[in-house]
Protein backbone atom coordinates (compact mmCIF):
# COMPACT_ATOMS: atom_id res chain seq x y z
CA UNK A 1 0.00 0.00 0.00
CA UNK A 2 1.16 3.33 -0.90
CA UNK A 3 2.12 6.03 1.82
CA UNK A 4 1.13 10.21 1.85
CA UNK A 5 2.70 12.66 3.53
CA UNK A 6 -0.79 14.39 3.88
CA UNK A 7 -1.08 17.74 3.09
CA UNK A 8 2.12 19.68 4.56
CA UNK A 9 1.38 23.33 5.03
CA UNK A 10 4.15 25.50 2.99
CA UNK A 11 3.96 29.19 4.30
CA UNK A 12 4.04 31.09 0.45
CA UNK A 13 6.62 33.94 1.54
CA UNK A 14 9.22 34.10 4.61
CA UNK A 15 12.19 32.32 5.72
CA UNK A 16 10.22 29.30 6.54
CA UNK A 17 8.95 28.79 2.63
CA UNK A 18 10.29 25.45 0.89
CA UNK A 19 11.10 26.11 -2.47
CA UNK A 20 11.62 22.27 -3.15
CA UNK A 21 10.65 19.04 -2.77
CA UNK A 22 13.49 16.42 -2.38
CA UNK A 23 12.92 12.78 -2.34
CA UNK A 24 15.76 10.47 -0.89
CA UNK A 25 15.29 6.96 -1.81
CA UNK A 26 17.90 3.95 -0.55
CA UNK A 27 17.38 0.20 -1.45
CA UNK A 28 19.51 -1.49 1.98
CA UNK A 29 19.24 -4.90 0.07
CA UNK A 30 21.99 -7.20 -0.25
CA UNK A 31 20.39 -8.67 -3.62
CA UNK A 32 17.06 -7.79 -4.27
CA UNK A 33 16.50 -4.20 -6.71
CA UNK A 34 13.17 -2.35 -5.81
CA UNK A 35 10.61 -0.60 -8.28
CA UNK A 36 9.87 2.82 -6.79
CA UNK A 37 7.03 4.61 -7.45
CA UNK A 38 6.10 8.31 -6.69
CA UNK A 39 3.28 11.11 -7.13
CA UNK A 40 4.47 15.15 -6.37
CA UNK A 41 1.48 16.79 -5.72
CA UNK A 42 1.01 21.09 -4.80
CA UNK A 43 -1.95 23.29 -4.21
CA UNK A 44 -2.13 26.90 -4.05
CA UNK A 45 -3.62 29.15 -1.08
CA UNK A 46 -7.16 28.28 -2.00
CA UNK A 47 -6.98 24.30 -1.75
CA UNK A 48 -8.99 23.79 -4.32
CA UNK A 49 -7.07 22.63 -7.09
CA UNK A 50 -4.48 19.89 -6.99
CA UNK A 51 -1.24 20.53 -9.49
CA UNK A 52 0.94 17.26 -10.26
CA UNK A 53 4.64 17.87 -9.47
CA UNK A 54 5.71 15.27 -10.85
CA UNK A 55 5.28 11.20 -11.49
CA UNK A 56 8.54 8.82 -11.54
CA UNK A 57 8.75 5.15 -11.81
CA UNK A 58 11.97 3.77 -11.45
CA UNK A 59 13.98 0.56 -10.23
CA UNK A 60 16.94 1.49 -7.77
CA UNK A 61 19.49 -1.76 -7.51
CA UNK A 62 20.59 -3.20 -4.37
CA UNK A 63 22.70 -1.22 -1.87
CA UNK A 64 22.48 1.86 -4.06
CA UNK A 65 20.20 5.68 -3.63
CA UNK A 66 18.45 8.26 -5.20
CA UNK A 67 17.32 11.50 -4.94
CA UNK A 68 15.11 12.84 -6.52
CA UNK A 69 13.89 17.49 -6.85
CA UNK A 70 10.59 18.65 -7.46
CA UNK A 71 9.91 22.64 -7.76
CA UNK A 72 7.66 23.88 -5.24
CA UNK A 73 6.70 27.09 -7.00
CA UNK A 74 3.69 28.75 -5.73
CA UNK A 75 2.94 26.15 -3.50
CA UNK A 76 1.32 26.63 -0.47
CA UNK A 77 0.77 22.69 0.35
CA UNK A 78 2.39 19.86 -1.10
CA UNK A 79 2.06 16.03 -0.95
CA UNK A 80 4.06 13.04 -1.75
CA UNK A 81 2.91 9.70 -2.04
CA UNK A 82 5.43 7.11 -2.67
CA UNK A 83 5.21 3.21 -3.16
CA UNK A 84 8.06 0.64 -3.59
CA UNK A 85 7.55 -2.88 -4.71
CA UNK A 86 10.50 -6.16 -4.21
CA UNK A 87 12.45 -5.22 -1.73
CA UNK A 88 11.35 -4.76 1.60
CA UNK A 89 14.06 -3.02 2.92
CA UNK A 90 13.44 0.55 1.23
CA UNK A 91 13.66 3.70 2.60
CA UNK A 92 11.97 6.94 0.94
CA UNK A 93 11.99 10.01 3.06
CA UNK A 94 10.97 13.62 2.23
CA UNK A 95 12.38 17.33 2.84
CA UNK A 96 11.08 20.78 1.80
CA UNK A 97 13.86 23.30 1.30
CA UNK A 98 14.42 26.46 0.99
CA UNK A 99 16.21 28.90 -1.79
CA UNK A 100 19.39 27.73 -0.23
CA UNK A 101 19.25 24.55 -0.03
CA UNK A 102 18.35 24.01 4.34
CA UNK A 103 15.99 21.78 5.15
CA UNK A 104 13.28 23.63 6.25
CA UNK A 105 10.70 20.58 6.96
CA UNK A 106 11.47 16.98 7.43
CA UNK A 107 8.57 13.81 6.96
CA UNK A 108 10.36 10.50 7.32
CA UNK A 109 8.80 7.34 6.20
CA UNK A 110 7.66 6.07 9.88
CA UNK A 111 6.00 9.58 9.57
CA UNK A 112 3.85 8.93 6.69
CA UNK A 113 0.24 7.44 6.69
CA UNK A 114 -0.53 4.28 4.29
CA UNK A 115 -2.98 5.23 2.08
CA UNK A 116 -5.32 2.70 -0.08
CA UNK A 117 -4.19 3.68 -3.48
CA UNK A 118 -1.94 6.61 -5.43
CA UNK A 119 -4.59 9.39 -6.08
CA UNK A 120 -5.41 9.52 -10.13
CA UNK A 121 -3.36 11.96 -12.35
CA UNK A 122 -5.33 13.01 -15.20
Amino acid sequence: MPNSTGLIYNPVNGPTQSTQIIVTCINDSLNVPVNIELEVFRWDTTQTARFTVGHDLFQLNPQATRTLIYPLINGAFFEVQSDFFSATSTIINVYGVDSTGQVIQRILQSEMTLIDRFTNIP
